[in-house]
């Protein structure tokens, strides 16, 4: 096949002076959608309070940020520490997130357990809240937050999963063993067809804005509910 351009399910078809190519869809770098503003704004937030911190209780987010409760790499994974101006920054917006009021002062460094299991039920989008649905371990969620992250697969009938993951779920649900979040779904992906493979990550997260590891599955999207 030669001369094809655009986008076919979730591919992109195009070609340059080597030939054609395909790959898949990305995002914008500097996207302004509401979301991407209202974070900056947040972010903007962070770095003034920080400015409102006496010394000693930066030093206490310097302390904090020598011993962290969670590990990160970089792109090559090899591990690194933020500072303690990137963890009070990171846990800032991460209480903003979820409707917390703000809480400028160090945490405790303890690290949160990652839930039990969970599971996915997702359907062709349209809005509907129960076209998308977050199973977990009855009241895992009871005391922590749900971050729920979501990437799809390039294609239907694809499973390698090449787009960056979407936040779809930031909040307490409470008592109970599942979440609906179709509106978030939709808003995230637009609309989505039977056979498309998402992959997803589930945190647990304490009310002082301290992740566990995420536990993943995928789910493809079947007809129904």
């Amino acid at each position: 096949m030669t001369g094809i351009r655009g986008m076919l399910g979730g591919v992109k078809f195009s070609a340059n002076r080597s030939g054609p190519y395909a790959c898949g869809r990305t995002m914008a770098v500097n996207p302004g959608s509401i979301g991407q503003m209202e974070q900056r704004g947040i972010l903007a937030q962070a770095g003034r309070l920080w400015r409102t911190l006496s010394t000693a209780q930066q030093g206490d987010w310097d302390t904090f940020a020598a011993t962290p409760p969670e590990d990160d790499y970089n792109s090559l994974g090899e591990l690194y520490l933020p500072s303690g101006f990137g963890w009070f920054t990171r846990i800032f917006c991460r209480r903003r997130r979820t409707g917390q009021a703000d809480d400028l002062l160090a945490p405790a460094s303890t690290p949160t357990a990652a839930p039990d299991s969970f599971s996915l039920d997702l359907y062709p989008a349209s809005g509907d809240e129960d076209q998308a649905v977050l199973g977990y371990t009855l009241d895992d969620f009871e005391t922590h937050y749900a971050v729920l992250k979501l990437a799809i697969a390039p294609g239907v009938g694809t499973n390698v999963q090449t787009s960056r993951f979407l936040n779809c779920v930031e909040e307490l649900p409470g008592a109970g063993s599942s979440l609906e979040f179709g509106a978030a779904y939709l808003d995230a992906f637009g609309t989505t067809q039977v056979g498309m493979r998402f992959f997803g990550q589930l945190y647990r997260q304490s009310a002082t804005g301290i992740r566990s590891t995420p536990l993943e599955v995928f789910s493809d999207v079947v007809s129904g509910p």
